[in-house]
C-alpha cells in the first residue's frame, strides 16, 4: 500500500538546493578555520647620543686668475709721399690774477733815483721846521750846509744818522743832528722804496739873512 506525502515533494529541486548549500559551505568554511593573526610587540630603543650628521666637505674656491688684456703695439704707418703739416704754435696763457699780484714790481733804477730825490726834498722841508740858528753862529756870522746821510725803514723811521758833508762848523753840524731827531719819524716813503731800508741824503742849510 503506498504512503501519500502531505505535500508535493519535488526531488530534483531538492537535490539541487542540497548541492548548492554544500558548495556554499565548502567555500565559506576555510575562512572560519583560518587562525587569527596576533600583532607582534615592537621594541623601540631610543639612543641618548645625538645623531651625527655626515660632515660635508667644503671646497675652498680657487682664486680667479686676472686676465690681463693683450696690448697690441701699433706701429704708425708713415707715408713718404705725404707732405709735412706745420704744427700750430701754442699760445701763451696769461697767469692768473692772483699770481700776478704776488710778483714783485720791478721799478727801473732811474725811477728809484727820482723817488729818492723827491723824498729827500720832503725830509728837508720837514726838518727845516725845527731849525734854531745857534746864537754863537749868528754872532760870529757862521754859515754853511750840512749834508746828512739818513737810513730810513719802510715806515719812515730813522735807523741811523751820519754827517756826509760837514758845514765846517761843529755847532751847525750838531744843530742839524738835533733837528733831524725832532722831526723823525718822517712820512712813509713812496711804494717803490718800501721793499727794504734805504739811505737818503738830506741837505740842511744855515744862512744868515
Amino acid at each position: 500500500m503506498s504512503r501519500k506525502l502531505p505535500f508535493y515533494f519535488d526531488l530534483p529541486k531538492a537535490i539541487a538546493i542540497s548541492m548548492a548549500i554544500h558548495v556554499i559551505l565548502m567555500i565559506g568554511l576555510p575562512e572560519f578555520k583560518k587562525p587569527l593573526l596576533i600583532p607582534q610587540e615592537m621594541s623601540v630603543t631610543i639612543s641618548s647620543s645625538p645623531i651625527q650628521q655626515p660632515i660635508e666637505k667644503i671646497e675652498t674656491p680657487q682664486p680667479v686668475k686676472k686676465v690681463e688684456p693683450i696690448q697690441k703695439k701699433i706701429t704708425p704707418i708713415i707715408d713718404k709721399n705725404a707732405t709735412s703739416v706745420a704744427q700750430p704754435t701754442p699760445k701763451e696763457v696769461a697767469p692768473p690774477a692772483e699770481t700776478i699780484s704776488k710778483i714783485p714790481n720791478i721799478v727801473p733804477q732811474e725811477q728809484v733815483t727820482q723817488h729818492i730825490e723827491s723824498y729827500s726834498s720832503l725830509l728837508a722841508n720837514a726838518i727845516a721846521k725845527y731849525k734854531q740858528y745857534p746864537k754863537i753862529a749868528q754872532m760870529r756870522g757862521w754859515q754853511g750846509t750840512v749834508i746828512a746821510d739818513l737810513e730810513i725803514d719802510t715806515k719812515g723811521a730813522v735807523i741811523s744818522i751820519k754827517i756826509k758833508k760837514s758845514s765846517t762848523y761843529e755847532v751847525l753840524d750838531n744843530e742839524a743832528l738835533e733837528m733831524i731827531k725832532k722831526a723823525s719819524p718822517f712820512p712813509a716813503p713812496p711804494e717803490s722804496l718800501r721793499g727794504k731800508n734805504f739811505n737818503v741824503l738830506v741837505p740842511i742849510s744855515f744862512k744868515l739873512e
